[in-house]
């Protein structure tokens, strides 16, 4: 199969190649602002479907956004109009909107329904992610930018809401498409991508700045919250390479060392252990504060006992065969090295620890 994207080198374009370069037998033929458009005609008679994403959205001239977005719509329609090539264009949901881009975009729109059958036409709403070009593509790529490089950034109305989707899901819903596949939402003659996001400027602000903090820390945002988790991996894009590493702090003793890897405010904490042979780690109890072990090298004996009953249990685990223990609220409990090697131990916490009120009680447990 062979595809055409023009705009290639856009925000969008880049997104989408790099996920169409992960089809197999998919041969991509890229057209850019750059190329002179005998490339497109030369290519047109091999072509199996075109993705029209080049657009112009600041121009230096108000001309632009007619050479731009509808001129050149206008050229790939007429050179396609007889061969029933399928087309899938990036429009906008300013094609209503009385201004010279939405102009722009509703005249092409108009032009590829009168001349064309086989078109898919996406009215897209603001679209945030990787590889967006600061103060162009959008508020979320300057502001990622700005703030994580250190320089400032300009709010005229916080409470603002954006109507926001995601360049993933952009370039999912499209390669949907080309599979043959059912689009996601059709309104009269547009199509649109899901899902979107209502988000004020405030909250977009606020949490950019939550992810620039925890940058020097081992905390890590609610990325169950699916805008969130969106928002976090764009903000990560922009930020300098050497500003992707923090340190965490290594407690050493005879036993060997224990580290704290990752907090979180939702979800509690992950930990690693590094235990020597023959050390017991353990002994004590919690009320509400839950465990989970993961013994990822050596061989260990996890132990319980219960504070109250007679109830007791143990265990045996080890590298080759990886098992996940839930630690009981109200049973001592302790882990052995039995091995000869060194043991490392992965711990989940339910709650991060707190020196006020560690909700750790000594007492040993009974075999």
């Amino acid at each position: 199969m062979k595809v055409l994207v023009t705009g290639s080198s856009g925000f969008i374009g880049k997104n989408l190649i790099s996920h169409l370069q992960e089809i197999n037998n998919l041969e991509i033929v890229k057209f850019d602002k750059e190329d002179n458009f005998d490339k497109i005609v030369s290519n047109i008679d091999n072509i199996d479907f075109i993705f029209h994403l080049a657009g112009i959205n600041r121009p230096v001239n108000v001309e632009d956004f007619y050479s731009g977005n509808t001129d050149l719509t206008k050229k790939i329609v007429d050179l396609i109009k007889n061969k029933n090539i399928p087309i899938l264009v990036t429009s906008s949901i300013q094609a209503n909107k009385d201004n010279d881009y939405g102009k722009s975009k509703k005249l092409a729109e108009e032009y590829i329904k009168e001349n064309l059958n086989n078109y898919y036409i996406y009215r897209l709403h603001n679209v945030f992610g990787k590889w967006g070009k600061p103060n162009y593509n959008s508020v979320i790529s300057t502001f990622c930018y700005n703030i994580s490089h250190n320089l400032d950034i300009n709010v005229n109305d916080e409470s603002t809401v954006l109507d926001l989707i995601y360049i993933d899901d952009v370039c999912y819903e499209f390669i949907n498409v080309l599979n043959g596949n059912k689009p996601s939402e059709k309104i009269e003659d547009y199509y649109y991508i899901n899902p979107r996001y209502n988000v004020s400027l405030g909250f977009i602000v606020n949490k950019l700045y939550e992810f620039k903090d925890s940058m020097n820390s081992i905390y890590v945002p609610n990325t169950g919250n699916d805008f969130v988790k969106k928002l976090y991996s764009t903000y990560i894009s922009y930020l300098p390479l050497e500003s992707t590493v923090t340190s965490a702090s290594k407690n050493v003793d005879e036993r060997g060392s224990f580290t704290e890897l990752v907090r979180t405010k939702e979800c509690g904490q992950f930990s690693i252990s590094f235990s020597k042979p023959g050390v017991v780690r353990g002994n004590h109890y919690h009320h509400t504060k839950l465990e989970r072990f993961i013994v990822v090298k050596g061989k260990a004996k996890i132990s319980f006992s219960s504070v109250i009953n007679d109830d007791k249990y143990s265990f045996v685990v080890d590298e080759n065969d990886i098992k996940i223990v839930t630690i009981p609220v109200g049973y001592t409990h302790n882990i052995e090295n039995i091995g000869d090697d060194e043991m490392i131990l992965i711990l989940w916490c339910n709650e991060l620890f707190d020196k006020d009120k560690p909700d750790t009680y000594y007492k040993k447990v009974v075999e």
